[in-house]
């Protein structure tokens, strides 16, 4: 018999125990190169493929929620979710992005967006996080697809920057 109590489990991890590489927020500020060019972000992996949301829209991440699908709604809707006692939104961005998805494992994670004009915050499953990288923003390459913003290449892999506000006021409940 389990004798663990779910909802006693700490739902979310803060980003300093995720142990990700390059979390400058750790150094000294007079040790800290940035520019005001640069900009953080949150890198993530779909289907094998990297994405990114920019760190400023990232309220937390948490470890992946029960939801509940709501009926006749949008594929890429998979349904709402209580996080601590607020109803959020959870995006299947894989569907949005035509991406491929892996069952949760303990690599998954869900990222919260901070509500903008919004009451309730959204959120979406991704495969794994990988890293906080900080782009200097004259390096980022337009993207032809709608639903990102730009395209970089960090460390010799090409990641795929989401343009958040463009892709949430692009789906459209049917």
């Amino acid at each position: 018999m389990n004798n663990t109590i779910p909802f006693l489990e700490p739902l979310f991890d803060d980003l300093s125990s995720l142990n990700l590489p390059n979390l400058t927020e750790s150094l000294p500020k007079d040790e800290q190169t940035e520019n005001s060019d640069d900009e953080k972000f949150v890198v993530f992996f779909l289907d094998d493929e990297l994405f990114a949301v920019s760190a400023e829209q990232v309220a937390e991440i948490v470890r992946p929620l029960d939801f509940t699908p709501l009926p006749n709604s949008p594929d890429w809707l998979h349904g709402i979710a209580n996080l601590r006692g607020a109803i959020i939104s959870v995006l299947n961005l894989s569907k949005i992005c035509d991406k491929n998805r892996a069952s949760d494992s303990s690599k998954s994670k869900l990222i919260v967006l901070k509500a903008k004009n919004s009451a309730s915050s959204v959120a979406f499953p991704v495969d794994r996080l990988s890293e906080i990288i900080t782009l200097n923003i004259n390096n980022i390459q337009p993207a032809e697809d709608f639903q990102l913003f730009g395209k970089a290449v960090y460390k010799t892999a090409s990641v795929n920057l989401l343009d958040t506000e463009k892709l949430f006021s692009s789906l459209i409940l049917s």
